[in-house]
């Protein structure tokens, strides 16, 4: 396509696209601004905080395509030197506003700062002794594939295993864990612990209390003997954050429509709650689980301000485990979009290495954390 009808087509379009990029910036400062505030607790804004990165990467575009306007919407050479032989007009609008490409910079360089620079690798030192490696995994109660999953863990070879939304009572699929494991602990319906090292003490912690159409939350925590030291390892799967419906269907909560019941406060009570337990803990911890919650999510900071996150002290990327595209009807291609699945520890530990497993019949991928003692 010659220049010359490029430059028609984009002067054209130019002045309804400065508009829509001028309008996206302001929108975007001003979703900014109350991130800055931290407001929460109203769901549409909740919902941006959770899915903020994606806001911030069309920048990455109409910066650079407020520019190509601006060259290719320019007037023909003629033109332009006659109003260069004129006196400037107030209010000449032939290119982007100034404040609009330079709101886009300052927008481009916070979004990097907030979502870019945490997920950049970062070296780790070696472990200078034994490791302790933990995964955490969202089996999915309507896993067909869990005999296949099972095996994954077991050629994993973790020392500790969390998972999630396992059946109620015994599960023969599991039955390879039980073999290799000799220690195991459990919630019924909830969440499953299989370790090699001894537990020594078991406890049932309510994060929520029954009531109001809820069954209620449970939290379990377990203390291991590791080689001679003691380790409370914290198994805990919070709540979807959506308002109930009346529908019974399973898989109702994972409709387009969900969208609209979006709605943070259950499962934020939960992990309050949780955290108010977890402050009483005196021996170093682990706490793993999914958490439903993105990390971009302003209660993230929560947990950072009390813990370390396994994933950003030596993951590689940004970590995203949920959802599997095969499980919601999307081309394989599709990666998951969300951080929801964690493994956290205390200042007792550190880690030493972090990787995102592959789709094994789940909704969720599987999330391996090795960690060692500080010395």
């Amino acid at each position: 396509m010659p220049w010359s009808t490029l430059q028609v087509g984009l002067r054209r379009i130019a002045t309804p696209l400065r508009l829509l990029i001028s309008s996206y910036a302001l929108l975007l400062a001003l979703f900014t601004l109350l991130r800055l505030l931290r407001l929460s607790g109203l769901p549409l804004i909740d919902l941006a905080h959770t899915f903020a990165p994606y806001l911030y990467m069309p920048l990455v575009l109409s910066f650079p395509l407020s520019i190509i306007v601006t060259r290719g919407s320019a007037a023909p050479l003629e033109r332009a030197r006659k109003r260069l032989a004129q006196p400037a007009r107030k209010g000449a609008d032939d290119h982007p506003p100034r404040w609009s490409v330079l709101l886009q910079i300052g927008l481009l360089a916070i979004g990097l700062y907030w979502f870019a620079l945490p997920s950049m690798y970062q070296p780790v030192d070696p472990p200078a002794g034994e490791t302790i490696r933990v995964v955490s995994f969202n089996v999915q109660g309507s896993n067909a594939e869990l005999e296949r999953a099972t095996e994954w863990l077991l050629a994993a070879a973790p020392d500790v295993i969390v998972l999630q939304e396992t059946a109620e009572g015994y599960d023969p699929r599991l039955a390879p864990l039980y073999d290799f494991y000799a220690h195991e602990d459990h919630i019924e319906g909830s969440v499953r612990v299989f370790s090699r090292f001894a537990i020594t003490q078991r406890q049932a912690l309510t994060i929520e209390a029954p009531g109001a159409g809820q069954d209620g939350r449970e939290a379990l925590r377990l203390l291991l003997s590791v080689d001679g030291r003691s380790l409370a390892v914290y198994a805990l799967h919070f709540s979807l954050p959506l308002r109930p419906r009346a529908a019974v269907d399973p898989d109702a909560d994972l409709g387009p429509e969900a969208l609209l019941r979006y709605d943070e406060s259950r499962r934020n009570a939960q992990i309050r709650r949780f955290l108010t337990l977890l402050d009483e803990e005196t021996a170093p911890f682990i706490v793993a689980g999914d958490f439903n919650m993105s990390d971009a999510s302003l209660i993230y900071a929560e947990f950072a301000e009390r813990m370390q996150d396994g994933w950003r002290g030596a993951g590689n990327g940004a970590g995203r485990t949920w959802p599997v595209a095969e499980s919601i009807g999307l081309p394989r291609l599709i990666q998951p979009f969300l951080r929801i699945d964690y493994i956290w520890h205390s200042e007792a530990l550190r880690a030493t290495a972090a990787e995102v497993g592959e789709a094994i019949g789940s909704d969720h991928l599987p999330l391996s954390v090795s960690l060692a003692w500080r010395i």
